[in-house]
């Protein structure tokens, strides 16, 4: 099979997926009693009772659940994924989701990189010295990474370098929000490190950059921990292998052998690894941005929860399910260029 065949069946399947993702959420958010009508977000000003029940005709909501979704599914066909309530401004729950996830994707474009770039040479540096005092210390970042609760990591993180660091009259970091100047620039990305760049607005930049550093870091370091385990194990794995062997005997310097001959084979997991944290990262790391009070897409649906808004948590879930599926299918194609032993 072409690689090109391989995409479109793969993108084929995405839309039995997301059907299915939908009806399944669509029954837990509406087929459960929240005690929040689904018309309550279409209600603004004084709407009389006749209209009331013409928004309930119009939307399926007098129907059995079952004969709603299909009014839903024809609705977001159309584009229109209904409202959300008060707690967003009783605002499209498509346009609250797209203003609000740019800032998600500045803070896990972030916590990737910080992942990748700490996960990956902690993972060789513990293999290459396997059982050593690097490795030690590896495995202790390792375990402490990925054992530690998140929110409680965002609290220790906010506790010390804000408020100890303010307490002792030393430099601190922002504990909230994206940004501390919010409006100085004009928004064309919705991200604000790029808005300060194409603005010229170095001020506005840097403190974007500032109030970035806690919660991108907060979530590198959980993820970084089973990065650099993945990262080990594989690397031994490959270190074992015969042709490694032959490559340390033909007088070939250490420095070649690991990352000319082993570490492009021994990435293959890691990469796998890496495209999974990065969707669930788009996808809104909920427990963080609440905790940090960014205003990403993960925070929104969490309070899209406490609410009892089924619309907003609907448009949540399906875009969640794109960015999975998606990023499954680039690590595969990306699997072809690692090793071209494989194929599909």
């Amino acid at each position: 099979m072409k690689l090109y065949q391989y995409v479109i069946r793969r993108l084929i399947l995405m839309i039995f997926v997301l059907f299915g993702v939908s009806l399944i959420v669509f029954y837990l958010a509406r087929g459960f009693p929240s005690g929040v009508d689904p018309v309550t977000p279409y209600i603004h000003g004084k709407m009389t009772a006749e209209k009331i029940a013409e928004v309930r005709r119009i939307h399926g909501f007098d129907q059995p659940l079952h004969i709603q979704y299909f009014y839903w599914l024809r609705d977001a066909l159309k584009g229109d994924f209904g409202m959300t309530g008060v707690w967003a401004q009783s605002r499209p729950a498509i346009d609250v989701f797209l203003s609000s996830f740019p800032y998600t994707i500045q803070l896990s474009v972030a916590a990737i990189i910080l992942t990748v770039a700490i996960g990956i040479p902690l993972g060789i540096i513990s293999a290459i010295k396997n059982n050593k005092l690097p490795d030690h210390i590896s495995r202790i970042i390792a375990l402490t990474g990925y054992s530690t609760p998140s929110y409680w990591f965002g609290f220790m993180l906010q506790l010390v370098f804000f408020y100890y660091f303010l307490l002792w009259g030393l430099p601190h970091l922002p504990s909230s929000g994206a940004s501390g100047m919010e409006g100085a620039v004009p928004l064309v990305t919705g991200m604000p490190i790029l808005d300060g760049l194409f603005a010229g607005n170095l001020e506005y930049t840097l403190d974007a950059i500032a109030h970035l550093i806690l919660p991108a870091f907060s979530l590198a370091f959980i993820s970084l921990g089973f990065l650099a385990r993945i990262v080990r194990a594989s690397m031994l794995e490959v270190l074992r292998q015969d042709y490694i062997t032959l490559a340390r005997s033909k007088g070939l310097k250490e420095r070649v052998v690991i990352y000319r001959h082993a570490m492009k084979n021994a990435l293959i997991p890691a990469v796998t690894l890496t495209g999974i944290f990065f969707a669930m990262l788009l996808g809104g790391a909920m427990i963080t941005e609440y905790v940090f009070n960014w205003p990403g897409v993960g925070r929104l649906s969490l309070l899209a929860v406490f609410q009892g808004d089924s619309n907003f948590i609907l448009v949540y879930t399906l875009a969640l399910a794109v960015i999975v599926v998606v990023a499954n299918l680039v690590v595969d194609i990306l699997y072809v260029f690692l090793d071209p032993r494989i194929k599909y």
